[in-house]
């Protein structure tokens, strides 16, 4: 297994890979998302960008099952389920653009895209009228789209429900339901694009136990935390993932 890990990364990567996947950690379990966010930046720096996403699914996607259970009893299915439909259509397009395109301009669109929503919330917008079923669909192929491509498939759909006026306990709920779901439909993809190779899930599972750890820690911190706080939280991850997306920012983040 150690010559498999040492053939995906070298030796001072997975200790940067191991730190970075302790603070994902604490962020997905407090916040219910972020983990792209926080991880897939860092992990592209030291690996690759397909290397970083597998990394991400071994270890979030796996971890993060037993926060389905009751999630999925506090969650709105009706704002879940469209959603989802809508990323199931899109992530096999983003998982291709992944692996064929240059992701320049589309890391442009995306970065300005998510500053532009932050900018309109953070002024105070919210929906004056419950979203219809084709804008919900439609968020839910942009998170799809965006999150195969990239990993950062979060911040569409949570920008989405932070505009409504939902509590922190159903909108934490939502988005571990959402993840959950994509989640399924990225590790079909990049099984398909030959993506999970072996050297990269053996990575994977050598990084579970300091992910696992943090988790748990972040999922206690959470019910310590107020409903201001926690959109805080969301607004500055969202940041975060758009500055360190932009490729003029390359090697800061």
């Amino acid at each position: 297994m150690l010559e498999l890990i040492r053939q995906a990364v070298s030796a001072d990567a997975f200790v940067g890979l191991a730190l970075a996947t302790v603070v994902t950690g604490l962020v997905r379990g407090f916040s219910g998302f972020g983990s792209a966010m926080v991880f897939v930046p860092v992990a592209s720096a030291l690996s690759s960008p397909e290397t970083a996403v597998v990394l991400l699914l071994m270890t979030d996607g796996l971890l993060s099952m037993p926060m389905l259970v009751p999630a999925s009893r506090i969650c709105v299915w009706r704002e879940v389920l469209p959603l989802g439909l809508g990323a199931a259509a899109t992530v096999p397009l983003g998982v291709w653009l992944l692996v064929v395109v240059d992701p320049v301009v589309m890391r442009w669109i995306i970065s300005l895209l998510i500053l532009v929503l932050i900018a309109l919330l953070a002024r105070g917008w919210r929906w004056t009228t419950q979203p219809g079923l084709p804008y919900t669909v439609a968020v839910g192929g942009g998170a799809g789209l965006t999150g195969g491509m990239t990993g950062l498939g979060g911040p569409p759909v949570i920008l989405f429900w932070m505009a409504g006026h939902g509590d922190a306990a159903r909108l934490r709920a939502n988005i571990i339901v959402f993840f959950g779901m994509t989640g399924v439909f990225n590790a079909v993809s990049y099984f398909s694009a030959g993506m999970l190779t072996a050297e990269r899930v053996a990575s994977g599972i050598a990084l579970i136990p300091s992910y696992g750890v943090a988790l748990l820690l972040g999922v206690w911190l959470f019910r310590f935390a107020t409903e201001r706080f926690f959109r805080r939280l969301a607004f500055g991850l969202c940041t975060f993932a758009a500055l360190s997306s932009m490729p003029l920012l390359d090697g800061v983040f």
